[in-house]
């Protein structure tokens, strides 16, 4: 016993394991090797068909709708007129020998915005909420636009191939989306990691469950399934991203880069960018219209005549077209 009273006892420190820094894959404890995922190229920032990926962050602006929330406007927008004209339905739907006789092959995309029923055209749009936004976000606005089309492309010219009967939805396109991002999600598997397989797999099990239902349905047209699903694939494999890490001009960092097989056009990547903006526009201008069209019909100056009106606006157009004459000419020697 202590003469300074009970002498306290000394807790141990706790050794924490000092863990490896760097990058580890999701999947196992150990440092992942991604010396295999390196960009051979240096030269890769004066090659056109590679670009920074920007799949991480969204590029769309504040209140500016993404391309899916677009689509399922559309298609609400579409049923509400067949709802109101029974004949539109008929003017849009999938018909087999038309498309197989070359003749109004406009049916193999309206179909895709086309729906039997309210049941129908939510199932569809609820599945499309699910998985577009993450293949948009991964595709780009510019692919995941195309890739949509072609796949409800492909699963219409599948459908008309093999069954006669007229067909109509957007699940083609859908399990295109779906086919892209199980793509996307195997290829590029050391970068997504074990989040990514999850959802891989999730997605692959939903893939099948919907086509055994269809095949035990007879009004299901599963070759439209089939078809939207190899045209995603097809899609995502040609033009889908290749993740690649690069290193950056003077060693000081690295980026993701995307490097497809064959890289779209900009002209026909920035399509949906370039309707977007024409969108924009339109509603601007028909709210300037409309607010316009509210004001009362009234002259610019009111205590000034017409002709006198007139006579200022032509001085002021004078005064833009006439060069400056206080410019001194440069004396040619």
């Amino acid at each position: 016993m202590s003469p300074y009273g009970r002498r306290r006892r000394r807790r141990p420190r706790r050794r924490y394991q000092q863990q490896s820094r760097g990058p580890q894959h999701p999947t196992s404890a150990t440092i992942y090797d991604y010396s295999s995922h390196f960009l051979d190229d240096k030269n890769w920032l004066t090659d056109k068909k590679i670009r920074i990926w920007d799949g991480q962050s969204s590029n769309r602006k504040p209140n500016q709708r993404s391309w899916v929330g677009r689509i399922v406007i559309a298609n609400l927008f579409c049923y509400a007129l067949q709802t109101f004209n029974p004949k539109v339905t008929m003017m849009g739907v999938k018909l087999s020998e038309k498309i197989l006789n070359g003749q109004q092959l406009y049916r193999l995309v309206t179909p895709v915005f086309l729906h039997g029923g309210l049941y129908h055209l939510m199932s569809n749009m609820y599945s499309l909420n699910n998985v577009g936004p993450i293949t948009e976000q991964c595709f780009g606005p510019g692919r995941f636009a195309i890739s949509y089309l072609i796949a409800g492309a492909s699963g219409n010219l599948l459908s008309a191939m093999k069954s006669p009967n007229p067909a109509l939805g957007a699940s083609g396109a859908v399990f295109g989306v779906m086919g892209s991002l199980l793509f996307f999600m195997n290829r590029n598997s050391w970068y997504v990691g074990s989040q990514g397989q999850e959802y891989s797999s999730a997605i692959g099990q939903t893939l099948l469950i919907n086509l055994a239902m269809g095949f035990a349905s007879p009004m299901v047209d599963n070759w439209g399934h089939i078809g939207g699903a190899i045209g995603g694939l097809v899609m995502a494999y040609y033009f889908g991203p290749r993740l690649y890490l690069a290193e950056l001009p003077g060693g000081v960092g690295r980026v993701v880069v995307d490097k497809p097989i064959v890289r779209l056009p900009r002209s026909i990547e920035s399509i949906p960018e370039n309707a977007s903006k024409r969108l924009s526009w339109m509603t601007r201008r028909m709210q300037i219209w409309q607010y316009t069209a509210n004001l009362p019909n009234l002259p610019d100056k009111p205590w000034k005549s017409k002709q006198n009106q007139q006579q200022s606006i032509d001085y002021k157009r004078r005064q833009r077209m006439t060069p400056n004459q206080s410019i001194k000419p440069k004396i040619v020697e």
